[in-house]
């Protein structure tokens, strides 16, 4: 990464954990702390994220705003320092993102909602099921058509219920 290439060629060049890195402080609203920064990922350490953010900072990606307040005998502090990714960073996110069409981040989001509804269909199957025994099983008496009709209208609105907890 060179302060003198251009965003696209700076996004070819992005590592995954750089890109991670970067898009942490983004998505801290441009603002954030190296703990918040760690925290966003459980592939992103203290050690990794420090030599990231020095080679983006000569890169011009990102500025340190703050040193935080450091302790009586002069100790890093605490808090960590903060960073604010520069208008150079957002145009090496933005071309980074458009030469990928999802990155590894958005490939782990897709993958968590996707295994979400799994999981949700699969409880709705069951509840359908359940619903079918109670709809269809003989051994259930109803003297009239009325009580048919209330029960299925009882599951109906159950279904519908659930339907609506889904969205």
């Amino acid at each position: 990464m060179d302060p003198d290439q251009e965003p696209w060629e700076v996004a070819r060049e992005l590592t995954r954990k750089r890109y991670m890195t970067l898009n942490a402080i983004r998505n801290q609203g441009g603002e954030a702390r190296t703990p918040e920064i760690t925290s966003s990922s459980d592939e992103l350490y203290n050690q990794i994220v420090n030599d990231h953010l020095k080679r983006m900072i000569n890169a011009g990606l990102v500025e340190k705003i703050d040193e935080g307040e450091r302790s009586e005998g002069g100790a890093l502090p605490k808090e960590g320092y903060k960073y604010r990714i520069t208008d150079r960073g957002k145009e090496v996110l933005a071309e980074a993102q458009t030469n990928y069409d999802l990155t590894p981040i958005g490939e782990g989001e897709v993958r968590r909602r996707f295994d979400e509804l799994e999981a949700r269909v699969e409880k709705l199957e069951k509840e359908n099921e359940q619903l079918r025994s109670i709809l269809y099983d003989p051994h259930e008496n109803h003297d009239t058509l009325e009580e048919w009709v209330e029960a299925i209208r009882d599951n109906l609105l159950v279904l519908r219920n659930e339907v609506k907890n889904l969205n």
